[in-house]
């Protein structure tokens, strides 16, 4: 699920009031009250800036069927222009293919890649590895 700014900010404003109304019977000064909101108000929308640009593998449009909403997962080797190293990325499986269109076309990092996969980073690396030097692939 989407993270959903308008209610997560409704949450927070009825949090707030709350927490003025202690304030307030604490006998606390408005300024101060006004201070502490302000500085909550910026730690929650720095966890939202946060949200937008983390998502999830999952909610990234990274499949299990190697598939997003957009079509196929792998049309980037289309816009390759050396129809040879097309043809030789279409040839490799498509865990290999996963992996390549994760970390770079996607952006991931190879400990993301791991985890997302639930495989160790190393093993991600030296597939990479493998990848790029082996001569059959490319």
């Amino acid at each position: 699920m989407s993270y959903n700014h308008g209610l997560e900010r409704k949450k927070f404003e009825a949090c707030q009031r709350a927490l003025r109304r202690k304030y307030q019977q604490a006998g606390m000064p408005e300024p101060d009250i006004q201070a502490l909101h302000q500085l909550d108000l910026r730690e929650f929308l720095d966890e939202r800036r946060h949200r937008e640009h983390t998502l999830p593998l999952s909610e990234a449009g990274a499949t299990a069927s190697g598939r997003s909403e957009g079509g196929s997962r792998y049309m980037w080797i289309e816009e390759i222009g050396d129809l040879a190293l097309a043809g030789r990325l279409k040839a490799l499986p498509e865990e290999d293919l996963e992996i390549i269109t994760l970390y770079a076309i996607d952006g991931y990092s190879q400990t993301e890649i791991a985890a997302s996969l639930g495989i160790t980073k190393q093993a991600i690396s030296k597939r990479i590895c493998a990848l790029k030097t082996s001569p059959k692939n490319f």
